[in-house]
């Protein structure tokens, strides 16, 4: 732990020179204008997820969930993910190191992350992450569905990885990935219909998430839940609020997490048609800028910092959608979706990496997905 801890204090030591120069060194452009992350803003991100993984104080804990007399702290509770201010944070920070190490294994950082998630995705810490969930009264409801999604993104991606700590890693996340899932099952059979929302209650990303682990595990009872419960959530939905949002402290975007999701649901032809109905403007040269607006707020720290958040989520929905195996955009709307997206991660690099924990504890890993997020 010592040398982990001496290393990691090295490595921090050049955040804020990263910081300084952030919008002109953390990425690349590709053939077709969007930003892509640069070798330097892995390691910048790398960075920022290194140090709030590891910083458990502070933490919702100690203002929400501990009681009189409890001396327990969030490493007793949570021994994995203990960081990040809060459960779910701590578990997209650690998607956020995987996706980096895997993406950019040459990075300074590569030892640390490594040795990071060497100590997380032990059997013995995943074990008693598992018991917290047993011993919680309402053990499938716990960070159901926002926390729980990304677990099972975790899941994917070390799944899909080549590597033999990865798999490792899997086999020790094993009961958490499997519990997640099992609930992602159950309590979508049984809703009957959803409101969009960009918040920690959205459906559409858990339903998104799992359906790439459904995939990706071919667990077939799971994949047809997942499909059946989209297509009857969203499938007939049309007009889209784009231009609304985003509502009150959102830090998604409602409308652009659902077009995320049902790019795979249905097959390219049936999605085009049914995003003609949802959110025609974003096909329309005409008023797809209207519908991408940057929305800003002068601050960007406490609950403002989400409207940088929704801004990224924007980002990798839109880049997602962008995956599509041929070109559904005429080269002028596509060129106001490049635009847009470029604008709205210089918005949001802003505040990232200047210090504020509010902002840095969730916003690293944000950044990572929406540039890599949908990146072989």
């Amino acid at each position: 732990m010592l040398k982990f801890s001496a290393l990691l204090l090295v490595l921090l030591s050049t955040v804020q020179t990263f910081a300084q120069n952030a919008s002109a060194s953390l990425v690349n452009t590709q053939a077709d204008g969007r930003y892509t992350l640069s070798e330097a803003g892995a390691s910048y991100f790398a960075q920022l997820s290194l140090e709030c993984t590891n910083k458990s104080n502070p933490h919702y804990y100690y203002n929400v969930l501990r009681q009189p007399g409890d001396t327990q702290t969030p490493e007793d509770l949570w021994p994995a993910f203990y960081g990040c201010y809060d459960w779910h944070s701590a578990v997209h920070n650690h998607w956020a190191l995987i996706k980096l190490l895997k993406t950019y294994p040459q990075i300074p950082e590569a030892t640390a992350i490594r040795e990071k998630l060497n100590q997380s995705f032990t059997e013995d810490n995943i074990n008693r992450e598992f018991l917290y969930f047993q011993n919680n009264k309402e053990q499938y409801i716990f960070e159901f569905p926002y926390g729980q999604g990304w677990l099972l993104k975790v899941a994917e991606e070390l799944k899909t990885w080549n590597d033999p700590d990865a798999q490792r890693w899997l086999e020790n996340l094993a009961p958490l990935h499997k519990l997640c899932a099992a609930a992602a099952q159950v309590i979508w059979k049984d809703i009957k219909e959803v409101n969009l929302s960009g918040s920690h209650d959205a459906p559409s990303l858990n339903l998104s998430f799992a359906l790439d682990y459904a995939r990706a595990f071919g667990d077939e009872d799971l994949l047809k839940v997942v499909l059946k419960a989209s297509k009857k959530f969203y499938g007939k939905m049309t007009k889209a609020p784009l231009r609304a949002e985003p509502f009150e402290y959102d830090f998604m975007s409602a409308s652009l997490l659902v077009t995320d999701l049902m790019r795979k649901v249905y097959d390219q032809e049936t999605y085009l048609k049914w995003l003609k109905g949802f959110a025609p403007g974003l096909l329309d040269a005409t008023s797809v800028a209207k519908d991408l607006q940057i929305k800003k707020t002068d601050k960007h720290d406490g609950y403002e910092s989400h409207w940088d958040g929704y801004h990224l989520n924007r980002i990798w929905c839109l880049n997602g959608m962008l995956q599509l195996q041929s070109e559904f955009l005429d080269a002028q709307t596509k060129a106001i979706w490049v635009k847009s997206m470029n604008d709205m991660w210089d918005y949001a690099q802003e505040s990232i990496g200047k210090g504020n924990y509010d902002i840095d504890h969730w916003l690293s890993s944000f950044s990572v997905f929406a540039l890599i997020g949908y990146e072989d």
